[in-house]
């Protein structure tokens, strides 16, 4: 596998022709000899590429261009940054601005709020995360999406951050954690705490069906807030309802949601999980495929691996998380209802995403395969 060298810069590099050159100044950085993939899908082409003031200036053939610093890509491949379109740093970029894991990637931008997102905020779900401000010394200094990013601005950050609404946040912020629809008052105050994070700089809206408070979100829930983001021309991505046994039920949620809302909709990560499904990811695509044809706009990515990891109450039942962390561990620590948990993993379920069932259970054995079963937890 070749090495690559990244351009940490803003712009496309398709942007410029063959040997052009802007400005009249020295530029900063320029490598020569590269292997320019531009992000248009277009065959890469040797040139050397000039950077001025943080941006890409010139690319063609810069030998002897004056520079302060010229760096050999001989070998190399030289490519705009990535976007990672479902990253997690919301947060751990103020604790570590460099985001160093990002960038030694050649990750510029990254796109986060799955379901939840840094903002807003009220009392409850600050008191809620008082552990990890603790841990880390960063306390949230915003309550709006648009004192974070103001807040991002000052402390300055090592990539570029956009992120979505939670649908999950809204709810947490007006309803709890509780497993109830929204009345019309609450979906009416959810839809004015989307509306200010549009305003504010949000690109959608987001859900993350199978986690809680976002499980207990209806379909029709779903719309009227996707509603909100499209006036603002946002999208809607989501990680859906199921990836499994009910993955068919869930894709015509989300084709409804896109239709119904007029919204340009994204799948996170999609996927046919687990043994049961695997091969049907063919008839999958028809469906979205179809769709699209009949003009609904929708979308999916993948990531490139064949494993996941999961925080382990995600493997728990869903009546045992509601309510939040301090409910969910007062549940567990009932020996009758930690039975219960117990049967309901070992069984399979029309009901809720059962991960550990469809995981194959817990590994136990230094990776021999032998696994432990639910009842041993």
């Amino acid at each position: 596998m070749k090495r690559i060298a990244l351009v940490v810069a803003i712009g496309c590099l398709s942007s410029f022709s063959s040997a052009q050159r802007t400005g009249t100044d020295p530029f900063d950085l320029v490598f020569v000899g590269g292997r320019v993939v531009d992000g248009t899908g277009a065959p890469w082409f040797e040139a050397d590429v000039g950077v001025r003031r943080g941006k890409i200036a010139a690319v063609g053939k810069l030998h002897g261009a004056p520079s302060r610093r010229t760096v050999s890509a001989d070998g190399l491949v030289l490519a705009p940054g990535f976007i990672d379109l479902l990253g997690q740093s919301e947060y751990n970029i103020l604790v570590d601005p460099r985001g160093a894991s990002k960038v030694m990637q050649g990750i510029t931008t990254e796109v986060t709020g799955e379901g939840e997102s840094i903002a807003p905020l009220n009392d409850q779900i600050l008191k809620e995360n008082e552990d990890v401000y603790r841990r880390y010394g960063v306390r949230p200094d915003w309550r709006t999406l648009g004192e974070y990013f103001a807040s991002l601005e000052r402390r300055g950050i090592g990539i570029n951050l956009g992120t979505f609404v939670g649908t999950g946040t809204a709810r947490s912020i007006i309803i709890g954690r509780d497993n109830r629809p929204a009345t019309p008052a609450e979906l009416t105050r959810m839809e004015t705490l989307v509306d200010q994070a549009m305003q504010d700089g949000a690109l959608g809206v987001s859900s993350s069906l199978q986690y809680i408070p976002n499980i207990y979100a209806t379909t029709e829930e779903l719309i009227a807030l996707s509603k909100v983001a499209a006036r603002y021309g946002g999208s809607y991505f989501t990680h859906q309802r199921s990836e499994s046994g009910r993955i068919d039920a869930s894709i015509d949620e989300v084709l409804r949601i896109a239709r119904e809302a007029k919204i340009r909709t994204q799948i996170w990560h999609l996927k046919t999980a687990y043994r049961p499904n695997f091969g049907r990811m063919p008839e999958i695509l028809k469906k979205l495929e179809d769709a699209r044809s009949a003009g609904v706009d929708v979308a999916a990515n993948v990531y490139p691996w064949d494993r996941a990891s999961n925080g382990l109450d995600a493997c728990l039942p869903p009546w045992v998380r509601e309510g939040g962390r301090e409910a969910l561990l007062k549940r567990l620590a009932d020996p009758a209802l930690r039975e219960r948990v117990k049967s309901e993993m070992a069984k399979e379920s029309s009901e809720w995403e059962n991960q550990y069932l469809g995981a194959g259970g817990a590994r136990c054995d230094g990776g021999t395969g032998a696994r432990l079963p639910a009842q041993a937890l």
